[in-house]
């Protein structure tokens, strides 16, 4: 889907041709690079702790803009930029155990927006915070109250990807001799906090060996039931965990597809595809056997990898359930990591809409490529998001690396076109899901793009105090199909490039940590449904959600 406004001018309308070049600064400074012929000025500021207002010495600034340079400010926290043309410009600092606003995750601790400033003819003197680290602390201790040595924890962030929520691996320790872990330097955000496995001593040769198994805190088995912490700019949260124990079983597979008396990495991941470190766990070349000693009951992914002969990496993943009993006989058959080519066929287009002319600068010639304009292509699922990308020589669309499991396919045309179809095989991917296999094998996808499309004609009610970008959010009636976001000017009609057919549209005046893929996020959200026809034009009035910080 497009709008035919949807070129929206850059904050920094000038940038540098070329390399940026920057200078260290002590007191004043030149700025090179300088684009502009008009009035200079001099540009000053102070950078301060966002949370104890103290100013913080050598912390490097870092200018864009019209003009670019970089500075370290001095005791009082202070830097100065000589010769700056007027026009926008954008700071970046830097400053260990310290983040700027635009690595904060949530506006309610920093706008990052503030780092946008206007050099002109008024003071040019600018305040710029720097927001400390948090850290999450804790200990971990046995059933019994004695400290646990050894134990991996993890720290995950969440991130909204695609209108889902998903929880990426931010930082890691392990407990030491007291059982004490510390995790330093988080960004302000939220977070969730993991304990790995424990595998306990046996009480005897070839005994069954009891296993204290990966807990999200305080005592949940995955993310959902885990307990969410909001860390602030330099706060210490303090989680500690006990751990329970519990019988582990025996589990053998067999890797096939490696070269001979090769060592295979071997990694488990839990159901959330999270990995996790089992005491233990071996590969033994000689039999081309995992080991893996003492998994506790539940659905697992066993993982191996390693490099070919020829260099080339070698992968496979099989999913196995332990049910209070040893499992033998799993099958893992090394292949390369999975690639799926993607075919984009365009209705009425000519050859060349489908090449970019580029400069070969090995021979000075030019030379044509394979592309697709205005369209953006994903795999999406419950863990991950795939982009397709240009791959290989000469290029072609794909997605590289994909793990097994099940994706929906997600096509976002920013052209005057629309899907018509898309499928995989014989599987009609507007209604069901891309499964890849274990053994690796694939088939190409393939989308049918046409231009019998519907258009949507978008007003915004016009509000009190318009924000400077708001945001259409498309949600299919399908409830398979996945939503698309449009980005909209704050004033005017938004011609929207729609398949035919009926959809929800909501307007938000931010989409910072909006889960607008999941149903039960937008439930409370006022929508407005329309249907469009093929070939049709459909106008509609929208009110925009100003939504409040969460």
């Amino acid at each position: 889907m497009r709008t035919a406004v949807l070129l929206l001018a850059c904050l920094i309308p000038h940038l540098a041709h070329g390399q940026i070049t920057f200078g260290q600064v002590n007191g004043g400074a030149s700025v090179p690079n300088a684009q502009s012929q008009g009035p200079r000025r001099t540009v000053t500021g102070t950078v301060t702790n966002a949370v104890t207002g103290e100013p913080i010495r050598k912390a490097l600034v870092q200018m864009l803009g019209q003009a670019q340079g970089s500075a370290l400010t001095g005791p009082d926290g202070r830097f100065r930029f000589d010769d700056v043309s007027e026009g926008q410009v954008l700071f970046f600092l830097q400053k260990p155990g310290f983040y700027d606003a635009g690595r904060v995750q949530r506006s309610e601790w920093a706008n990052p927006d503030n780092r946008n400033f206007t050099v002109g003819a008024d003071t040019n003197d600018f305040q710029l915070k720097l927001y400390p680290g948090g850290r999450i602390v804790g200990h971990i201790t046995d059933s019994n109250g004695e400290p646990v040595e050894n134990v991996m924890v993890q720290v995950l962030a969440e991130q909204i990807q695609q209108g889902r929520k998903q929880w990426q691996n931010r930082n890691m320790s392990n407990t030491d001799d007291d059982g004490a872990f510390k995790i330093d330097d988080l960004t302000p955000g939220r977070y969730i906090v993991f304990s790995g496995a424990h595998m306990l001593p046996s009480v005897s040769f070839n005994a069954p060996h009891d296993v204290s198994p990966p807990m999200y805190y305080p005592d949940a088995s995955d993310t959902a039931s885990a307990q969410t912490i909001d860390l602030q700019p330099g706060q210490e949260i303090q989680a500690d965990f006990r751990l329970r124990a519990e019988r582990g079983y025996r589990v053998v597979a067999h890797v096939s597809g490696a070269p001979a008396n090769t060592g295979v990495n071997i990694a488990i991941q839990n159901s959330n595809g999270q990995i996790i470190s089992f005491d233990g766990v071996r590969f033994e070349a000689n039999t081309a056997q995992a080991i893996l000693p003492a998994i506790p009951s539940g659905t697992w992914a066993l993982q191996a990898n390693v490099f070919g002969a020829d260099g080339q990496r070698l992968e496979a993943r099989q999913e196995f359930t332990v049910d209070h009993s040893d499992v033998m006989g799993l099958q893992l058959v090394l292949h390369p990591p999975v690639a799926i080519p993607i075919t984009v066929n365009r209705a009425g287009s000519n050859q060349s809409d489908h090449l970019s002319e580029t400069n070969n600068s090995q021979d000075g010639r030019r030379k044509f490529i394979p592309r697709y304009p205005g369209i953006q292509v994903s795999l999406v699922s419950d863990h991950q998001s795939s982009f397709a990308m240009q791959q290989g020589n000469p290029p072609q669309m794909m997605f590289r690396d994909i793990q097994p499991g099940k994706y929906k396919l997600r096509v976002q045309p920013f052209s005057n076109e629309c899907v018509e179809s898309a499928t995989y095989g014989g599987i009609d991917l507007t209604r069901d899901y891309l499964v890849v296999g274990s053994e690796g094998s694939t088939q190409p996808v393939t989308i049918d793009m046409g231009t019998d499309c519907a258009t949507l004609n978008l007003t915004v009610k016009p509000s009190e105090h318009p924000p400077a970008m708001m945001y259409a959010v498309i949600v299919p009636s399908s409830s398979f199909a996945e939503p698309n976001v449009q980005p909209l000017p704050a004033q005017g009609v938004v011609p929207l490039t729609l398949s035919p057919g009926s959809y929800q549209i909501y307007v938000f005046s931010n989409l910072e940590g909006l889960e607008y893929a999941n149903p039960e996020a937008m439930r409370n959200y006022p929508t407005q449904s329309v249907t469009v026809e093929a070939s049709q034009k459909t106008d509609l009035t929208v009110e925009i959600t100003e939504r409040k910080k969460e």
